[in-house]
Parts: structure tokens; sequence; C-alpha cells
């Protein structure tokens, strides 16, 4: 070989592009795609990796991802409960995840500028991939003129709920949300929109405690399709009248789906997420698997998981999230006996690829379709297109290396989370992350992380306008 023109090529793989698969590999300079191109066409390179026949494609961005880091306790210690920065970025690693957004519940609220500064200073040298950052607002918080500072700041997403969700983040009315929403349109942010109907919630907890429910199925009765199917028809219709870019996250029902496409198809620009336990789970897997599959949204019928897949391969789907949310076991186990006593949320960050490649190995959707959903669309919607979530020239050299063929076992033993658990324990697919790169250098190999804390940087918006791909 001679004298190195690159830093880094791949070779011996099949390269996913827009265009299908390419037989050869890619090179990198200056942790950026320098060329893909047929092995024979490849520079030469300071470093060869030789993929051994597997497949590339790019690395995975979770747009939603709750890390609880910082929580400032009762005396305003600064804490770290469930995760932080570090575990769950590392997770993110393990799991083919090369850019997350952290979601803004953590404590303090991230509702303001001065927050988010604070936040980054803490956060940013503990991160093993790139992260954005995704800001809030409630019916109590400046968002009139916080929203752009934020904005200005290099956050895309502003997350509010329309329930109740944690004692810092009380739901936020329509009377504020409308006006927040026309703030989001004017300073061209994407809203982020938990919708559940709170005052049907409320109802119906006051009901279940009074009839001394504590049982697992009192959730699913709590939080019932209605309660999301009506504040899915809500936001769309503020969305609409507000004409703001928004996103209903975490959807479990498919008349939500239905709802965001109506308006998409007459022009406006909604968008819809779901995750992978409301494809792979159902209500009748909750009863069986209990608190540690508790979530809000809650998991659906049968029926309806079914047709998520339908519409998902409909196209009609935008994005993929995780919405890793860990708790402790101890946290978890306290709803075994009574289910109003754990929270709402679970480790799922390093399942979301492995139970995919399982469903595309089973001809349940295809590659294209996955690669839509958890890398272009997310980094499409909040800005970071085409450095992120694409492979091309010029684009970030963040991808991964599968094995298509191999049996993987998802375990707690593999989990990298600080919480120690994995939803998906003991389930076994087709398809195996072999490595991970960022930015051109490997940080995972056959499921252990060989990253450098701090090397993940905060990424902001680069441009605001391409195109969701809405096909399979």
């Amino acid at each position: 070989m001679g004298a190195a023109r690159v830093d880094l090529v791949v070779k011996n793989a099949k390269v996913w592009t827009r265009n299908g698969l390419i037989q050869g590999g890619l090179a990198v300079q200056d942790g950026k795609i320098a060329a893909i191109a047929h092995d024979s066409l490849l520079p030469d390179a300071g470093e060869v990796v030789d993929a051994k026949g597997n497949l590339i494609i790019p690395g995975l961005v979770d747009e939603h991802v709750h890390l609880g880091d910082p929580y400032e306790g009762p005396g305003k210690e600064v804490a770290v409960l469930r995760e932080d920065f570090a575990y769950g970025t590392r997770a993110a690693a393990a799991g083919g995840v090369t850019t997350i957004i952290e979601m803004p519940d953590t404590v303090p609220l991230v509702t303001s500028l001065e927050v988010a500064k604070a936040k980054l200073e803490l956060i940013k040298q503990k991160a093993y991939v790139d992260f954005g950052l995704h800001g809030g607002f409630t019916g109590t918080s400046d968002y009139r003129h916080e929203i752009k500072r934020l904005y200005d700041f290099g956050i895309t997403g502003v997350k509010t709920f329309t329930c109740y969700s944690i004692p810092e983040w009380p739901p936020c009315y329509d009377g504020d949300l409308y006006e927040a929403l026309k703030v989001i349109h004017n300073v061209g942010a994407v809203a982020l929109l938990h919708a559940e109907n709170d005052f049907i919630l409320a109802t119906n907890r006051k009901r279940l405690e009074e009839q001394g429910r504590t049982d697992i199925k009192a959730h699913l009765e709590w939080r019932p399709a209605i309660a999301e199917i009506e504040a899915d028809h809500r936001m769309v219709f503020f969305l609409k009248q507000t004409q703001a870019k928004g996103l209903i996250v975490h959807t479990s029902v498919p008349e939500g789906i239905m709802e965001v496409k109506g308006a998409r198809d007459e022009g406006y620009r909604t968008y819809v997420e779901t995750c992978p336990h409301f494809l792979f789970l159902n209500e009748d897997d909750f009863i069986r698997i209990g608190p540690w599959a508790k979530w809000a949204p809650p998991l659906r019928d049968k029926a309806r998981v079914a047709r998520m897949w339908e519409l998902l391969n409909f196209g009609y789907i935008d994005t993929l999230g995780s919405d890793h949310g860990p708790y402790t076991k101890e946290e978890k186990l306290a709803g075994v006996d009574n289910i109003w006593n754990t929270f709402n949320g679970a480790s799922s960050i390093e399942a979301t690829l492995p139970l995919m490649l399982g469903a595309i190995n089973d001809g349940r959707t295809t590659l294209d379709r996955f690669i839509q959903m958890a890398c272009e669309n997310p980094a499409k919607l909040f800005g970071f297109y085409p450095r992120k979530g694409t492979l091309q020239v010029g684009s970030d050299a963040d991808f991964l290396i599968i094995d298509m063929k191999a049996k993987y076992k998802i375990s707690n033993d593999k989990s990298k989370s600080k919480c120690g658990w994995i939803l998906y324990d003991g389930m076994t697919t087709k398809g195996e992350l072999k490595m991970t790169f960022l930015r051109g250098q490997k940080i995972m190999e056959d499921g252990q992380i060989i990253g450098k804390q701090g090397f993940g940087t905060f990424v902001t918006r680069e441009e605001l306008n391409p195109k969701i791909i809405r096909t399979a």
C-alpha cells in the first residue's frame, strides 16, 4: 500500500445508500466520508477495516432520549439517580445510536437559556456519542421569550405535556399551548407534543383509586386510547391553526397517525413519532411483564399494534425514537404489588436496532424504511441533515457494521445503562451490530465500548427544510 491518502478505509462491505446497496466500502478523512465506492476504487488509508461482507448503514439518530442528568434534589444538590450522560451515551453507542437528542425534563427543566447553558456545561465532557438538546415550555414558564432564546442557542425541538408528567412539569393547557405554538411558528422551531387528555386521565385515576385498584390493568384503564386519540386530534388542530411545525411524540394509536397524515396531506408541517415498544409489545405483554413495561401512553391491543405496522410500511410514521427512560430495578419493583408506585419509562436505547433488524429479516419491514425513520428523518426534522443521518460524501462518518445473518440475544448482562436492565431481556433476534463508528472513530466493537468519554460533541441545526421521506 502506498502513502496514506485518507485516515480510514472500510472495505468488503455492502454499503447502504439512497440509491441502493453498493458492494465495496467507504473512505474517511478528518471525520467525514470522503468516498463510497467499489473496493478497487477506494484510496489508500492509514487504517483499513475489513467488514467481512457485512452491511454498513448510517448511525442511528435517536431524537427521544431521557438521561436524567442533572437532577437537583430538594436541597438543590446536583444528583444523578437512574442514569447519567456518560452511562446513557455508552448505552447509545452499544445500540448503534451515534447521535441522541436529550429531552428537557431534567431538573431544573430546560425551559430557559440559563438552564440550557448550565446543563450543557455539566454534560459535555461526559458524552460518548454526539448529542443535541431539546428545550421545553410549561404554562408557567416565560415561553414568549425563552423559546426564541433557546432556539438561537441551537435547540430545535421544544416539548410540552398536555397532561401531568412529574411534579415539576404540570400539564400545559390549551390557552398557553395555543400561544406557545404561535411563538414556535414565528421562531421556526419544532413543537414536541406529548398528547394525552389530562381531564380524562385525572378522572380515571380518581375513580380507580377510590375503588382501591392497584393491579396492573389499572394502568391501562387509567390511560385509555380515547385519551390519546382526543389529544392527537386537538394537537393537530392547534398545529393547523398556528401553522407551527410539530411532532406528536411516542404515538401508540393508529388513529393518531391518521390525524397527522390528514393534516400533512393538506400541506401542514405535521409529523409523528412512534417507539419500538408500540410495535413489538401489546397490552397482553404488559400484563405479563408488569411494571417494567409501564409507559405513558401505555401499550395497546394487538389489533392496534398490527395496524401500526401497516401504517409504518405505508410511510405514514416519520420517526422512530426509543423514549429511553430508565429507572432503577428497585423503582420498578415497587410497582409489582401496586402499579401506582412505579414510574413511566424503561431502559430501551440498546434495543431499537436489534429489534428492527429482526423485523427486517422477518420481512415485516424494509431496511430503507427503517433508515428513513431512525436515521434520515430525525436528522432532517431537527436540522442535522446531511451532517447526520445519511451516508454520503461530506457527511459525518457515523456508521454501523452489521452482520445481518447473526443471531443476537438481548440481555441485561450486555446492557451499558446505569440502571442495569433492559426491557427486552432474553429476546433473541437476527442481525447483530459488530462495530459503531462516530466521525470515523471506532467507539464500539463486539459489544465492548472502546470510545472515549468526552468524544461526543454538541450538535446544532444546519438545515431545516430538507424533504422528510415517507415512502417505503
